[in-house]
């Protein structure tokens, strides 16, 4: 998860991206969501969940004021560690960076997609971009993916509720994705 440029630019903020990242990735590797959730548990599959629970992290920490440059160095973080992982799947050198650039363009999208579907009312808009995204290539039921999509509202309320400062320090906690799915953790 550590890069050689995060060596050479230990900084309080840096060291605050990757603890904010780490409890992203705790998040969004819980098996609630490969199971009752209906993700793909594949490495597409994990990337989207990654993907969908930074967004929820990138959307609070841009109700914080002051906080353009730690966004910009979890992204960073996070971007490091997807190359890290492409790298020891034996993706080769000279192909990783368009990997990470495509990955990086179709995050941005994400992030519209989702951005879009917790602005509208109800969760249809949300729900699709679910399904073109996280649950791509699958067949999954419109009912699991509206679970997916509960789960996201609730999330990003959840996010919401917590003080500034709490994401400040990294002491940030996510809810328990169960009640969203009906059923135990």
């Amino acid at each position: 998860m550590f890069s050689l440029r995060s060596i050479f630019t230990n900084s309080a903020e840096t060291e605050l991206a990757h603890t904010l990242y780490a409890e992203t990735i705790l998040a969004a590797r819980r098996p609630l969501f490969f199971n009752a959730g209906g993700v793909p548990d594949t490495a597409e599959g994990r990337f989207e969940m990654i993907a969908l629970t930074a967004f929820l992290v990138l959307h609070r920490l841009k109700k914080i004021e002051g906080t353009n440059e730690l966004s910009q160095k979890y992204f960073d973080v996070m971007f490091d560690d997807l190359d890290s992982n492409l790298r020891e799947l034996g993706v080769g050198d000279i192909s990783v960076g368009k990997k990470i650039k495509k990955l990086a363009e179709s995050f941005y999208g994400r992030i519209k997609a989702y951005e879009g579907g917790l602005e509208a009312d109800g969760n249809d808009i949300l729900t699709a971009a679910l399904i073109r995204n996280v649950y791509r290539h699958t067949n999954i039921s419109p009912e699991t993916a509206a679970m997916l999509s509960v789960y996201v509202r609730d999330e990003a309320a959840n996010l919401d509720d917590q003080s500034d400062q709490a994401f400040l320090d990294g002491n940030i906690k996510f809810t328990d994705p169960s009640k969203a799915f009906g059923a135990s953790s």
